[in-house]
């Protein structure tokens, strides 16, 4: 139990201490026993006030739950390591966007979407999923033990979309791509299920092109430039984009500085054509 002297923090405090995210430490101390909601509002159980939680008001905040600073050290705090992570955290972990952690969570069966938010599977289930709601909306979303992050599958799909594999190895929809940036862009319209064709031979009019990416729903082309390209694929690109432009072709250009953040720009570039990723 504190001392009475001892510095009081918030749990949003207490989280940033112990290396987690605030949410995951709400979700634990509730499954400990120590703060129970009431009233859409935080309150301390006998559990949580015996281990020190107090209540402190604040003149912007108003009343919020605070912990003794050395709370941390408590032995509930060693279950955090596989306390619920959210999509969000698993993404921060393996370095993709949320979105797309989820997409992918999806594409692996363990998820599925519902009118908003996220639904866990059977699949989802067996592998330490857990269905939650969110306190301000209700929308539903899900959690996840850190033992998934040791999931030989999930990882393999996570290298795929870093591009992260060898050549030889077909892409997560099985096609062959000998390059590293194409790999991370198929399969990331894979991830987001945007039907597409790699290497599309497009016929205009009595002329042709081969576009690296097609879009069939909106007759949309994408190509992939690198930033080192020699004259003959400069003069490829430019042919393109006249054909593009002759024949009115909506097309979409990537760049090696679009691949660090490609969830954001090819999600951006694709709604202006009307297709939205969720």
């Amino acid at each position: 139990m504190a001392s009475r002297t001892e510095k009081h923090i918030s749990t949003t405090a207490l989280a940033r201490l112990l290396g987690k995210e605030s949410k995951e430490l709400f979700i634990l101390l509730t499954g400990g026993g120590w703060i129970v909601k009431v009233d859409n509002h935080w309150q301390l159980t006998e559990k949580g006030k015996f281990e020190g939680g107090i209540y402190v008001n604040h003149p912007k905040y108003g009343e919020y739950i605070a912990w003794p600073e050395s709370v941390h050290q408590h032995p509930l705090f060693m279950l955090l390591p596989e306390a619920p992570l959210t999509a969000t955290n698993l993404g921060n972990k393996l370095k993709l966007p949320a979105r797309q952690m989820n997409l992918l969570l999806a594409e692996r069966g363990w998820i599925t979407k519902h009118i908003r938010g996220w639904l866990v599977t059977p699949m989802g289930k067996q592998l330490g999923g857990q269905q939650q709601e969110s306190e301000q909306s209700g929308i539903p979303f899900v959690t996840w033990p850190e033992s998934v992050l040791d999931h030989p599958g999930l990882l393999a799909a996570v290298a795929q979309l870093h591009g992260d594999v060898s050549d030889d190895l077909p892409t997560l929809d099985g096609r062959r791509v000998n390059h590293r940036a194409e790999r991370m862009i198929n399969n990331w319209l894979y991830v987001a299920g945007v039907v597409h064709a790699h290497n599309y031979p497009l016929q205009l009019g009595d002329e042709s092109l081969e576009s690296h990416f097609y879009i069939p729903e909106v007759r949309l082309c994408i190509d992939y430039w690198p930033g080192n390209a020699q004259a003959s694929i400069l003069a490829t690109q430019l042919d393109k984009q006249a054909l593009y432009k002759k024949y009115k072709v909506p097309f979409i250009e990537l760049k090696d500085e679009d691949l660090p953040q490609l969830d954001d720009v090819l999600a951006r570039a694709l709604l202006r054509y009307g297709i939205a990723v969720y």
